[in-house]
């Protein structure tokens, strides 16, 4: 039997959500200060054996019509192992009060193309989050980084070095990342939060062993490329992200990501998570941003979800949410395709 325990201190949360190999930004104290705004309320509970911590998971519920509600760990729980998960969502049962089912996706980063563990009394679901992304190893070094890249993508990096000035900054340069990212977002036909939502990342997400910054490159004063970046546990992700398409031959973009990187490797951090990439680039409406991240080489990486069914059902709440999300798909680009 795991033994529960509800935990109420940010700093105790953070450092044992860091202290476990399987973890990630989203499951830190802060991005459930975040997702309070899209309704989801956080519970934080870390799973003991003795007194080995085996797991922590911050649990978001979601009350949808009526009693009917769900539990979603957003990239999680962090875990000591992936082998502990179905133990660790017996355990969680407890915490159900209701919900029609508990979804659950560790940020595990296996393989993009090797099949995902099973496990008996877990389904294996579509994600909320991304399920699948970039991964860059930092401890190869600015120079191995570079080596890694295609050819363009290394010559584009470079030039973006001569061209662009580059900064890492924080809430002084948020105008700049909105206009660049809701310029972007219009142009591509993407969905996005209120104003207020990134406001909020990048203020909770600068927390007890955490942080949050804005990287820009600009010419001649104009931003061009804008990115906001979170960091915990030795991770740099990149969350939201968006560029202008002037003076394309500056390479802002590259510069931009150059920046982030350039920053993680100076703050110790031993990966950069690109954030997103579809499952199949062909016919993908995000398949030219798969292009340009995979410039960057690296590894491309998984993380399936798993639903345990808590309620006779939960048949019915997933299908409706899926016919749900088709519809917003469809309104905003006229495919029921996911973009991601």
């Amino acid at each position: 039997m795991l033994r529960l325990e509800t935990v109420t201190d940010p700093a105790r949360w953070n450092a044992l959500v860091a202290s476990l190999p399987i973890t990630s930004a989203l499951q830190s104290w802060g991005w459930g200060e975040v997702k309070k705004l899209s309704g989801w309320v956080p519970e934080r509970v870390a799973l003991y054996e003795g007194d080995a911590l085996v797991a922590a998971a911050q649990l978001f519920r979601r009350q949808f019509v009526g009693p009917l509600a769900m539990l979603y760990a957003s990239r999680g729980p962090a875990l000591r192992r992936v082998e502990d998960l179905p133990r660790v969502a017996e355990a969680l049962r407890s915490r159900a009060g209701g919900a029609a089912y508990l979804k659950l996706e560790p940020e595990t980063g296996q393989d993009a193309l090797a099949e995902p563990p099973s496990f008996p009394a877990l389904s294996l679901s579509e994600t909320i989050q991304p399920e699948y992304t970039i991964w860059l190893d930092l401890r190869q070094g600015r120079e191995g980084l570079l080596e890694g890249m295609d050819s363009m993508h290394k010559r584009n990096t470079k030039l973006a070095e001569k061209r662009v000035v580059t900064t890492v900054e924080g809430e002084e340069a948020f105008e700049e990342f909105w206009a660049l990212f809701e310029e972007t977002n219009r142009r591509a036909k993407l969905l996005q939060h209120s104003k207020e939502y990134y406001q909020t990342v990048l203020r909770a997400m600068n927390q007890p062993g955490g942080q949050a910054f804005i990287c820009v490159a600009r010419l001649e004063g104009r931003a061009l490329a804008a990115g906001l970046f979170v960091a915990f546990a030795g991770k740099v992700d990149y969350l939201y992200g968006g560029s202008s398409r002037e003076n394309s031959n500056a390479k802002a973009p590259n510069g931009m990501h150059w920046g982030a990187i350039t920053w993680g490797l100076e703050h110790g951090c031993h990966t950069y998570d690109l954030w997103g990439v579809p499952r199949q680039s062909e016919g993908s409406h995000a398949a030219g941003i798969d292009k340009f991240k995979e410039g960057f080489g690296g590894r491309r990486v998984r993380f399936p979800a798993y639903d345990l069914a808590l309620s006779p059902l939960y048949g019915v709440v997933t299908k409706a949410l899926r016919l749900r999300k088709n519809w917003m798909n469809y309104r905003a680009r006229g495919t029921t395709r996911d973009v991601l």
